[in-house]
């Protein structure tokens, strides 16, 4: 989700406690019905003066609408599942002991490895004819 989905889902949140139809809406903040839908809808960006003009016609401040979508925002971002990967880079070795850090090898563990248990099995596995 970006400030704009955000933003949107702010405006029709307002929009369902004011009570107010998408075509009341319009004609109250002056944008024309199907302008208002694709804000609505995340399909266009939202202009500073399309969110004025629609905090007037809520009777709110512009930055009332703002805040709202950046604690949907946050909401969104902290309710994101995480991965349960951890990523883990380290030089790949040649035959002869040297290393070389030109070409990284990247190792995916579990979260149940710590990064010393990694590196022991890595070499573990590398000793190995």
């Amino acid at each position: 989700m970006d400030i704009n989905e955000a933003t949107a889902r702010a405006i029709a949140a307002e929009r369902a406690i004011s009570g107010l139809t998408v075509r009341e809406l319009a004609a109250r903040a002056g944008i024309p019905e199907r302008s208002l839908m694709r804000v609505l809808q995340a399909e266009r960006e939202i202009k500073v003066v399309q969110v004025a003009q629609l905090a007037e016609a809520f009777d709110i401040h512009p930055h009332e609408i703002l805040e709202r979508a950046e604690v949907i925002l946050a909401r969104a971002e902290r309710d994101r599942p995480a991965l349960d990967v951890t990523v883990h880079a380290f030089p790949s070795r040649h035959a002869g002991g040297g290393t070389t850090v030109a070409e990284p090898r990247v190792i995916a563990a579990m979260e149940d490895y710590d990064g010393e248990d990694l590196v022991a099995e890595m070499e573990s596995h590398e000793e190995q004819p």
